[in-house]
């Protein structure tokens, strides 16, 4: 087994195509999962607990070698648990008094791609 070093918080990532991420990598890092993209690779999406919150993805080919890394959610706060859904999304859940949970779609390919939806799970009355 081995492992080796990626990203950073606060750094911006090498990507294969030898420039850097527009982004520098999120700080408190907390939910994540892997989404499958089939022979296009995989995502890894994190969630950040920042008081700015947010969903990031960063986005592998099928060899691990990283192409991009990009902001999923924003304009949320204390972005805390999630999970992966049965459909290839993933949940975000916002952590504060009136936090929403949130479904995002990390597969550039569906029609909801960068567009969160507000679910019915979270809040004073949901979504």
């Amino acid at each position: 087994l081995e492992a080796k070093l990626i990203a950073s918080t606060g750094n911006k990532l090498k990507l294969l195509d030898g420039k850097k991420s527009s982004l520098s990598f999120h700080s408190r890092l907390d939910g994540a999962g892997v989404i499958d993209l089939g022979s296009r690779g995989y995502v890894y999406v994190s969630n950040s607990e920042e008081t700015a919150g947010g969903v990031y993805g960063l986005y592998f080919n099928s060899a691990g070698d990283i192409l991009d890394y990009i902001s999923l959610l924003s304009n949320t706060r204390r972005n805390c648990g999630g999970g992966l859904t049965p459909w290839n999304s993933w949940i975000s859940c916002e952590e504060w008094k009136r936090g929403q949970c949130w479904q995002i779609s990390a597969d550039p390919t569906s029609p909801n791609y960068l567009r969160a939806q507000k679910t019915m799970i979270g809040g004073r009355k949901g979504g």
